[in-house]
């Protein structure tokens, strides 16, 4: 069991499991990974708007009603649909990497948040049949995001959470992501307290 896991366990057990109340609004902005995640547990207090569709790409938050997040700090974890199929060897993989930047920042400037938490894009290995190389490219998609976010205006937290979900080299940790693509509980766990680190 890798240690990060035991840890997360002892904390529970003593009790730490439970989270400080918010007193504030937050909105979340994703796909199925966000979809699954247990807000109104890992975030009590909060006044949570929630905007996440299994199977979402970027592209897909022009379709949805976001103004609720103007004005908010808002958490945005999206582009393992985007990205999740495309190896680093591939030879759309550079461009693909700057588009889905491109596409990303155009709709984090429409959000108009106050502040934005941007989560890196996991790695996977959905149902146990991909290969490293995906990881590979999902590590630099997250860079080119991060440089694209740096560059830019916007007031941001760039939560790179990837390297916590690989178990060796580019293999992800199954203990964290339970069918290779989502996270289980503990890997809730531990992407909630790593954000929680940034608002």
């Amino acid at each position: 069991m890798p240690m990060r896991i035991f840890l997360i366990g002892l904390m529970c057990f003593l009790g730490a499991c439970a989270f400080d109340e918010g007193d504030s609004e937050l909105c979340f902005i994703g796909d199925s990974i966000t979809h699954q995640w247990d807000l109104d547990y890992y975030f009590p207090g909060y006044s949570i708007k929630k905007h996440a569709v299994v199977g979402a790409k970027v592209q897909d938050i022009d379709r949805w009603d976001v103004s609720d997040c103007e004005g908010l700090t808002t958490v945005i974890l999206i582009g393992t649909n985007d990205i999740g199929l495309i190896r680093s060897g591939d030879s759309n993989a550079k461009s693909s990497r700057s588009y889905f930047a491109k596409l990303f920042m155009e709709r984090a400037r429409r959000i108009n948040a106050e502040k934005l938490v941007v989560v890196s894009i996991l790695p996977r290995n959905y149902l146990g049949e991909q290969d490293t190389s995906v990881n590979l490219n999902i590590e630099l998609q997250n860079a080119v995001l991060k440089d694209s976010l740096q560059s830019s205006s916007l007031r941001f937290a760039f939560v790179n959470v990837f390297p916590y979900f690989l178990e060796k080299g580019y293999e992800i940790d199954e203990d964290l992501l339970y069918d290779g693509l989502h996270p289980s509980p503990e890997g809730y766990e531990f992407l909630t307290r790593r954000v929680r680190e940034k608002l």
